[in-house]
């Protein structure tokens, strides 16, 4: 069974289970994050933008950046195993 990382939050107390970030503005869900999981933030602000630049830009994304986004995302999911892991969940 996989556990999304709120949940691991929730069940450590660093989160309330009622909140969670609604609608489409990233900048609420990050400051949700910040209140959970501060290291995680710069990961996932690290995807948004490039979310952002590859859906609304004509621009490519660079051989870096898509560096850069393979490593932020292993870090999120990285960071989602060790919470589930200290939190006693299966991942």
């Amino acid at each position: 069974m996989r556990t999304q990382p709120c949940t691991a939050a929730i069940r450590q107390g660093r989160l309330r289970k009622a909140e969670h970030a609604q609608g489409e503005n990233h900048s609420e869900t990050i400051a949700l994050l910040k209140t959970a999981d501060k290291t995680s933030v710069k990961h996932l602000s690290a995807l948004l933008a490039l979310k952002t630049k590859s859906g609304y830009s004509h621009a490519p994304i660079t051989p870096g950046e898509s560096k850069r986004a393979g490593r932020a995302a292993e870090a999120l999911v990285e960071a989602a195993r060790r919470t589930s892991a200290s939190a006693g969940m299966n991942a």
